[in-house]
C-alpha cells in the first residue's frame, strides 16, 4: 500500500514495484489519482483510492477491495510523510507482522507493525542515526541510468516554469494554492532576466 501515489517518491514507489511484479498496488492520492491510475495495472488487482473521502471512506474501500479479490493481507505499506490521515490509514489497514515504510523522520509508533525507514542521507552515509547505505545508491543510481537509457522507467512528470529564478515565488504560491498536483516545477537559471 502506497499513501501519497501521485508524489514524486510514491510514483516511484508504484514504478519500483510494477517492475518487480508486486501486485495488488493499493495507492492512495487525491487530486493526482487521475496521473496514479496511469501507473496502475487494474487487471493485477492494482487500484488508487481517494483520501479526500476521508479516513473512515479509505479504510472502507480498501478492505472490501481486499475481500472482493481475495487479496488477504497488506503486509507493507510506505508513507511518504503525508501526516496524521496517512498514519490513520496505515496503522488500520496493514497488518500487525507487516511493516510500514517511512519516509521522512518521525516519532510515529505502529505498534506491532515494524517500522522502516529510508532517508537519502543513508546513500550520503551523512550520519550514524541514517545508516549506510552507500552500496545501495551505488546500484540503484545505475539501475536508474540504464532503465531511464532503455526506456523501461520514466521520471516524474514536470512543468519548465518561464522565467528561471524569477518564477520560483509564483510557483510557491502555486503549490501552496493547491494548484499542482502529480508534478514537479523545473527552473532553467539560464532563462532568468539579467543572467
Amino acid at each position: 500500500m502506497i499513501y501519497g501515489a501521485s508524489t514524486s517518491v510514491g510514483s516511484f514507489a508504484i514504478k519500483l514495484a510494477r517492475n518487480s511484479n508486486i501486485h495488488p498496488i493499493i495507492a492512495i492520492a487525491g487530486k493526482g489519482a487521475p496521473f496514479v491510475e496511469t501507473l496502475l495495472d487494474s487487471s493485477k488487482g492494482d487500484v488508487v483510492f481517494d483520501y479526500r473521502k476521508g479516513v473512515d471512506e479509505t479504510v472502507k474501500s480498501i478492505r472490501e477491495h481486499l475481500k472482493d479479490g481475495n487479496y488477504g493481507e497488506v503486509k507493507h505499506g510506505v508513507d511518504p510523510g503525508i501526516g496524521e490521515s496517512s498514519k490513520a490509514v496505515l496503522s488500520e489497514i496493514v497488518a500487525p507482522n507487516g511493516a510500514i515504510n517511512l519516509v521522512l523522520p518521525s516519532d510515529w509508533d505502529t505498534g506491532s507493525t515494524k517500522r522502516t525507514k529510508t532517508m537519502v542521507g543513508a546513500v550520503h552515509h551523512q550520519s550514524e542515526a541514517f545508516g549506510d547505505a552507500r552500496d545501495l545508491g551505488l546500484v540503484m543510481c545505475r539501475w536508474f541510468t540504464k532503465a531511464l537509457q532503455d526506456g523501461t522507467f520514466e521520471g516524474h512528470p514536470y512543468e519548465v516554469r518561464p522565467g528561471g529564478l524569477e518564477a520560483v515565488e509564483q510557483a510557491l504560491q502555486d503549490l501552496r494554492d493547491g494548484k499542482n498536483s502529480a508534478s514537479k516545477y523545473v527552473f532553467k537559471i539560464a532563462d532568468t532576466p539579467g543572467l
